[in-house]
């Protein structure tokens, strides 16, 4: 596949979830979800209320996936680690999010586990993108053994 096209499908599922986070966690914030989304799922959660889980949406999962999305063209390691390791950790907040919430949620579970498995495959098809860029790109490079100058 053309690295090209592969690196415009990163950013655009990059940019979908950032944006889809940060709007969420913002409406996590400011309690739009209060009817659908009650407090009472966090029980038995370190979390009162939804102030942490809304920031660690927009903040962690938004943010990473924006700065993945910025970095998608430019041409060094580090920035398909970026996507790569955006990707993993979406997956695992949703995981987690999953195992905190889902016996709870009652009727919403469908709704929930679908949002949550629309999610996860996001992740895993960013986490797969750029690791195909990784392999296609910097296979033989390791970031432990670069060449440092010594001038």
């Amino acid at each position: 596949m053309n690295h090209k096209l592969v690196r415009s499908a990163l950013i655009v599922v990059e940019a979908f979830v950032a944006l889809s986070a940060v709007a969420g966690g913002i409406a996590l914030l400011r309690g739009v979800f209060a009817q659908g989304i009650p407090v009472a799922w966090l029980a038995g959660t370190p979390f009162n209320d939804y102030t942490i889980p809304g920031l660690l949406l927009a903040l962690v999962i938004g943010g990473g996936m924006l700065l993945a999305a910025a970095t998608v063209f430019i041409p060094r390691e580090w920035a398909v680690l970026i996507s790569v390791g955006a990707g993993i950790v979406m997956v695992g907040f949703e995981v987690v999010e999953a195992v905190c919430i889902e016996s709870k949620v009652g009727d919403g579970l469908p709704l929930v586990a679908g949002l949550q498995v629309f999610y996860v495959v996001l992740g895993l098809a960013i986490f797969g993108l750029a690791a195909s860029l990784w392999m296609a790109e910097y296979r033989g490079y390791s970031l432990l053994t670069r060449h440092i100058s010594h001038a």
